[in-house]
């Protein structure tokens, strides 16, 4: 018995270096929109450049990271987003969204996003523009801060409370962090709506409109948005009232394609 304990606990703390590496080299280009050359990969990771050298070259060709023409810095590419997508769970749920999120969009000509939590952050995994000449959208793979989003109150809200103290201690430190007061009165006021809406924190003039999507075990596994803008000239023929209520008949349809009924 001693000798199987043994064995476990090198298992655990069993390293592979050049596997480290690389994910230490995917994490940071992942957070950095400007890029960065390899002598700046070296210094953020406190290592030298020899070593990483080879793992980038690997990892470009294997279209992990690219380099653009005429230029010396490496980008994360949308690989690791495509690998993502082909989790069942996230496959399903897009899969499902993925016709009725373009018929939202016609519907109040308004574009539509999907947003799933993970790591102390809301992401985009599904986005339909609108149909209008005039576009206001959300790029794929967009993060969502928790506090600051309309995403970020519905995933809040609609978690219990043991996972919503995980969810706020994961929140990333460039994000605003909640107080306890901020978190009670946002879970209070979209739980007795059912729903969220919002000015945006980040454009001024939209007002985001969201609603909860569920599984067949009743938890939350995304959120549907619209950030919503009023054209000036008076052409838009939907109203933010109708374009809530396209909305919630949106979010309701999806959830019960993802085996959720809501108890009467």
């Amino acid at each position: 018995m001693k000798k199987k304990s043994k064995k476990k606990s090198a298992r655990r703390t069993y390293s592979a270096p050049a596997l480290e590496k690389g994910l230490d080299i995917l994490e940071l280009l992942a957070g950095e929109e400007s890029g960065l050359t390899l002598s700046g990969i070296a210094s953020r990771l406190n290592r030298s450049v020899s070593e990483l050298f080879r793992m980038l070259i690997v990892l470009q060709g294997r279209g992990y990271v690219h380099t653009p023409q005429d230029s010396d810095k490496y980008f994360s590419t949308m690989k690791l987003f495509e690998l993502a997508h082909r989790f069942r769970p996230v496959q399903r749920l897009t899969s499902v969204s993925g016709p009725m999120m373009k018929n939202l969009a016609h519907q109040i000509e308004q574009s539509c996003h999907l947003v799933i939590y993970y790591e102390g952050k809301g992401h985009v995994v599904a986005q339909q523009d609108s149909p209008s000449e005039r576009v206001l959208s959300v790029r794929l793979g967009a993060e969502a801060p928790l506090l600051d989003s309309c995403s970020g109150h519905l995933i809040l809200a609609f978690s219990d409370e043991q996972e919503r103290k995980l969810m706020v201690e994961k929140i990333p430190k460039h994000h605003r962090r909640p107080s306890r007061s901020d978190i009670g009165a946002i879970v209070r006021r979209v739980r007795k709506q059912g729903f969220e809406l919002i000015d945006s924190a980040q454009i001024s003039g939209v007002r985001d409109i969201g609603y909860p999507i569920f599984d067949h075990t009743n938890q939350l596994i995304a959120s549907l948005i619209v950030p919503f803008f009023s054209f000036l000239d008076g052409s838009h023929p939907v109203d933010i009232k109708e374009a809530q209520a396209k909305v919630r008949e949106a979010a309701a349809a999806i959830s019960r394609e993802m085996g959720h009924w809501p108890e009467s």
